[in-house]
């Protein structure tokens, strides 16, 4: 078999370098394969805690592994206008430039440690996928969310569109270093390396596609005029939604009614109708907001899915746009990135400068 390393320089001149850590189940602990620096496979060892090594200029750090829960946790929760809230989007691999936005705006210190309190940072989807280091995102998220926990806060990490398509075996998106990475650890496919029997595959599962916050609603896509009017409560798609997570997506067929519309284009992951399209006014209309707003009891809907160049408001600040793509800027190499941010009763546009404009 070849290494890691042989693979990756074949990889059409992409990124190279191993992947963090690999880690399932072993019995009833928790076991991980790890690479050396010639890119070779370490044979597993039953282990409480991983280390993520550094990449570029962010350091790395270390994950306290905790036992999958068995229960998905609520996505319908109260939350005191008062709280501090921080959301982004579509991070797609780019960890670095995700790292250094939550580093700019004091949502984790240089170290990666939590220091927002009991504020809630909101994740709406695509971690995977585009970008070269997609598991480091994962696992800073999950670490996270222990540590946000300790603290009073909360992180919620949504399912986006990449996130289904990767459970279910649509690969089309995916660094080259990926494949290279399931080959390695003898899979046929990188869909098995987020098996439900793997500690970052068991979790993603139990991810919510739709999350209530008061009076906030966030999801990746939108809210279509199909999906309000079918009625659904939060907790029906999101239970409808992990049930497709195991059907291979050639298998759409087998799917309800339920889950095709959840899976689909007018589904909670993948609509864009806030958005207009080629010059066209945007598909959705005021009253379709309206009724997506009535259907779930909120007053606002943040997505991500449809790329903008800033954070922005949409239909009079009832729709908030966060998708701003992770790139470097083409003459300065600087990142960019946004996110809005809900602080001292604010919303504000947060950028990876460190900067912070008011939201409209």
């Amino acid at each position: 078999m070849l290494t890691l390393a042989l693979l990756l320089e074949s990889a059409n001149g992409f990124p190279s370098g191993p992947d963090a850590p690999f880690v399932d189940r072993s019995g009833q602990a928790w076991r991980v394969r790890n690479w050396t620096e010639s890119g070779r496979l370490q044979p597993a060892k039953p282990v409480g805690m991983i280390h993520v090594d550094a990449v570029g200029g962010v350091p790395g750090f270390s994950v306290s592994l905790r036992a999958p829960i068995r229960t998905a946790p609520p996505a319908n929760l109260p939350l005191d206008p008062r709280t501090p809230v921080f959301v982004m989007a579509d991070t797609h691999g780019e960890y670095e430039i995700m790292a250094t936005l939550l580093r700019r705006q004091g949502i984790v210190d240089r170290d990666l440690r939590w220091r927002f309190g009991n504020g809630r940072l909101v994740v709406l989807g695509d971690m995977l996928d585009r970008g070269a280091h997609q598991t480091e995102i994962l696992w800073l998220l999950y670490k996270l969310e222990g540590e946000a926990r300790a603290s009073g806060g909360a992180v919620h990490v949504l399912i986006g569109n990449h996130e289904a398509m990767n459970l279910r075996g649509d690969l089309r998106y995916l660094h080259p270093k990926y494949p290279a990475t399931a080959s390695l650890l003898g899979f046929s496919s990188y869909r098995e390396v987020l098996g439900s029997d793997t500690l970052l595959g068991a979790w993603l599962r139990s991810r919510p596609t739709i999350l209530k916050l008061g009076d906030l609603l966030f999801l990746h896509g939108g809210v279509s005029p199909r999906l309000a009017a079918r009625g659904l409560s939060i907790d029906a798609i999101n239970r409808h939604n992990r049930s497709t997570f195991d059907i291979p997506s050639t298998e759409n067929a087998s799917l309800s009614e339920d889950e095709k519309l959840i899976t689909g284009s007018d589904g909670p992951m993948w609509y864009r109708g806030y958005f207009p399209v080629k010059g066209a006014t945007a598909k959705a209309s005021a009253e379709d907001v309206e009724a997506g707003l009535e259907r779930f009891r909120v007053r606002r809907i943040f997505v991500g899915h449809t790329v903008v160049d800033r954070v922005q408001p949409l239909f009079d600040g009832k729709i908030v746009a966060v998708q701003v793509y992770p790139h470097r800027d083409e003459t300065t190499g600087a990142p960019v990135m946004e996110g809005a941010l809900r602080a001292n009763g604010r919303w504000w546009k947060a950028s990876t400068d460190g900067s912070r404009e008011p939201l409209p």
